[in-house]
């Protein structure tokens, strides 16, 4: 096998409160082959919280701030700020808010900067050839375009499949070609024709009334074949077949891929979970969060299992939205951290 490409990795600059933005923009870059670091998710466990930004910064291609008004009076992003400029990396600005910077005016200065307002995926295009660029790496605008078109037409033909299938409209009779001839022509043409039966009848109707009058067994046989033509015609009707109507699965189309197999997910929660870019990175981090408290559990490992498959169960599983998932999972990994920090410090579990 050959090596393994390059990916750049850019240092993500954000206040907390965009946390949320900052996992929809990792998840689109993503699709571009670009990586991102973010605190405290990617802090090592007993690493120092300084050291471990210090060192994201130097082995970056670029910081990316996501730019607001709380990272604008936030200390910690102008420190990181202050960090790239000392690293001399290139700060790319990608703007939330329509506002104007005040403390970190200065750092921004020279910064051109990439608005998330209106196209966010011109946007993310931009970022991902900057930062291939930065990282000397052979991006051009059209590759990160064609990537763009492609994921584009991803999306159209799941959404395509999600509608129902129409069936073609009837096929609309021609009218009859015009013979040539005039209407009342037809018209005396029916009238013969409605007289000729009507007296054809009252020939046959008198023909009957003067002939001999029908044997009693002859009269049975007629009833008789009348009742078993009634009961073969009951015999022969068919009830139309029920057919229950196929339930709908929304498309897994997440282009990024959780912790678990998508093709063998079986509940309705893991479905949603592999259809969402955001749930799927949240299980990635339950799953990471999981693996390092279990490392450091020892004998209560098997407590530590049992309490993760009833969480599942009971809290997870029972959600009905996206917005469920997603709480329940944040408030899980944090406990499962917290729980990790506890055993390290020499607590109790």
């Amino acid at each position: 096998m050959g090596e393994a490409t390059k990916r750049p990795r850019l240092f993500v600059s954000h206040h907390s409160s965009k946390a949320e933005v900052a996992l929809q923009v990792e998840a689109a870059l993503a699709r571009h082959d670009v990586d991102c670091w973010m605190a405290p998710r990617d802090v090592d466990p007993g690493e120092a919280f300084d050291t471990a930004i210090q060192k994201a910064i130097d082995e970056c291609s670029a910081v990316l701030l996501l730019f607001c008004a709380q990272s604008d009076k936030s200390r910690h992003v102008k420190r990181e700020l202050i960090l790239a400029d000392s690293a001399s990396k290139a700060i790319l600005p990608l703007r939330l808010e329509d506002v104007v910077p005040h403390d970190l005016a200065y750092h921004l200065a020279s910064a051109q900067w990439i608005d998330w307002l209106a196209r966010r995926d011109e946007a993310m295009s931009r970022i991902a050839a900057k930062a291939h660029r930065l990282d000397g790496l052979d991006q051009s605008a059209d590759v990160v375009a064609a990537a763009d078109a492609l994921h584009a037409a991803t999306i159209l033909q799941a959404s395509r499949q999600e509608e129902p299938a129409r069936m073609p409209p009837p096929p609309v009779p021609s009218p009859p070609a015009s013979s040539g001839m005039p209407v009342w022509v037809f018209a005396v043409i029916g009238l013969v024709l409605v007289v000729g039966v009507l007296a054809g009848m009252l020939l046959t109707r008198g023909g009957e009334e003067s002939g001999p009058a029908p044997e009693p067994a002859r009269l049975a046989d007629v009833e008789a074949s009348d009742s078993m033509g009634e009961a073969n015609s009951e015999e022969g009707k068919v009830e139309p077949e029920i057919v229950e109507p196929t339930p709908v699965v929304p498309p897994m189309r997440a282009s990024v891929s959780p912790s678990f197999n998508c093709s063998k997910a079986a509940s309705r929660v893991e479905k949603m979970i592999c259809s969402d870019d955001e749930l799927a990175l949240l299980d990635r981090e339950l799953a990471r969060s999981f693996r390092e408290l279990r490392a450091v559990a020892g004998q209560d490992r098997a407590e530590l299992e049992a309490d993760q498959r009833n969480w599942r169960v009971a809290e997870r599983d029972a959600c009905g939205s996206v917005d469920c998932i997603a709480s329940v999972t944040r408030d899980r990994v944090a406990l499962l951290n917290a729980a990790k920090l506890a055993i390290m410090n020499g607590e109790a579990f």
